[in-house]
């Protein structure tokens, strides 16, 4: 007797287990397929970038990572912890931003495709109240003029400044008196950036900084981009980037920063072809009142340290 019940008991607890750990396993499954069936998934959260939040209504998985240091561009240097890439499965793009085919191969220099008035249709459908001390339609012609002068795309260019300024409605780091409407030196821990006089200045720096990664040429006008050297010669040594595409973790630490630029720009394409209300609003005295801003902050950003000398 205590033979056989030494035999039939772990027989039995086996037998046991067995069925547990199954439909354990087909629980998880059958939840799964639940999951998957009622289409749930999390709504994305592309980040601040303004171009991005046009599209609210898609939906796609999110995947999280820690907060890291962000690298400059131009030194190649880290500010804080070393940024670290985590491998994630591949998002579907296409659901997230309007791409056009072939988008990967749109070049930095060449003609513009949008109008200017379809690009005056967007700023104004963001951004009425203009606080860079010029209208939407002489910021316009702004960058058709100095990046049109250089060979640049003057509607792909101003889309990225769209996109870095939020429209111009900026809120981040930079200040409008800062005319700085590309990220020149912005590279985080509170470090405010490059600053220019004028939206003119601002706009020639940030098409400097363009043909400092992705020509040869040094600019035809006089060189104010503060960062062009550095980024030219960092260009030089790892190759020179002709493509928007390019611009993803060497102009901005991510990996979708040209198609956020690419959906900015297909946006504006969406435009109307008609000058917008309000297109050459008069911004003088604003632009005055600015430029006082930027000679009392210049002033207090390279004021001389006092240093008290003991009697």
């Amino acid at each position: 007797m205590n033979v056989l019940t030494k035999i039939i008991c772990p027989a039995v607890a086996i037998l046991l287990l067995f069925p547990m750990a199954g439909n354990a396993a087909g629980k998880e499954r059958a939840e799964a397929a639940d999951y998957s069936k009622q289409g749930k998934k999390p709504v994305i959260t592309i980040g601040d970038r303004p171009s991005s939040a046009v599209i609210r209504n898609n939906q796609a998985i999110v995947f999280h990572s820690e907060k890291t240091g962000r690298k400059s561009p131009d030194t190649g240097k880290v500010r804080g912890r070393p940024a670290v890439r985590k491998t994630a499965p591949r998002r579907n793009l296409n659901a997230i931003y309007i791409l056009p085919k072939g988008y990967k191969d749109i070049t930095i220099k060449g003609k513009a495709q949008a109008t200017k008035k379809q690009a005056a249709q967007l700023i104004a459908a963001n951004n009425r109240q203009m606080g860079i001390g010029c209208s939407i339609g002489e910021i316009v012609n702004l960058y058709w003029e100095e990046a049109g002068r250089e060979g640049v795309r003057p509607d792909m260019a101003l889309s990225q400044a769209l996109l870095e300024t939020g429209y111009f409605n900026f809120g981040g780091a930079v200040e409008p008196w800062q005319h700085n409407f590309c990220g020149l030196g912005t590279v985080g821990n509170g470090v405010k950036g490059a600053a220019f006089k004028t939206a003119q200045e601002g706009v020639r720096a940030h098409i400097q900084h363009l043909l400092a990664y992705c020509s040869h040429e040094r600019p035809k006008t006089k060189l104010i981009d503060p960062r062009y050297d550095k980024a030219h010669n960092l260009r030089l040594q790892k190759g020179l980037i002709t493509k928007w595409s390019g611009l993803n973790w060497t102009w901005a630490m991510g990996g979708e920063y040209a198609e956020k630029i690419v959906n900015t720009h297909q946006l504006m394409l969406r435009c109307a072809d008609k000058e917008p209300e309000g297109m050459w609003k008069d911004f003088k005295k604003q632009q005055k009142e600015l430029e006082k801003i930027y000679e009392k902050k210049m002033k207090e950003r390279y004021k001389p340290e006092k240093h008290k000398h003991k009697k």
